[in-house]
């Protein structure tokens, strides 16, 4: 009976400790180095630099929440925008853009797998 006892305890004990081992094993513990894994995850993760053009506004859709820029060298730009997608002059909405065709505008944006997304939407007055 007693060394049935200790046989049982020392079974689960090993059980334990294999478990235990099994579960430190599968922890990222690489000391603060990036496994390639990992790195490459982070890449996938991380946001698109943001990107600014400054041009004429030249078309407004709203009902797609989308509009064009023709830039200085003649090359129009469509993007999206969205609810947070900050908007300056215009009266600060996008109701006020929609009336702002022919102004100028600086438009910080990022590039997504989905096109353009205007960040923010600088409107300078008319001159």
């Amino acid at each position: 009976m007693n060394l049935i006892k200790t046989l049982t305890w020392s079974a689960v004990f090993a059980a334990a400790v294999s478990l235990g081992a099994a579960a430190y094993a599968q922890q990222p513990g690489t000391g603060g180095k990036a496994t390639p894994d990992q790195s490459a995850s982070q890449d996938r993760n991380r946001e698109p630099e943001p990107a600014s053009i400054s041009g004429e506004l030249t078309r407004v859709m709203p009902d797609q929440k989308a509009f064009a820029v023709k830039s200085a060298s003649g090359a129009e730009m469509l993007f999206r925008y969205n609810d947070q997608t900050v908007i300056t002059g215009a009266e600060n909405n996008a109701a006020g853009l929609a009336t702002s065709s022919g102004s100028q505008v600086t438009v910080s944006y990022k590039n997504d797998s989905a096109g353009n997304l205007a960040t923010k939407i600088e409107v300078h007055p008319k001159r």
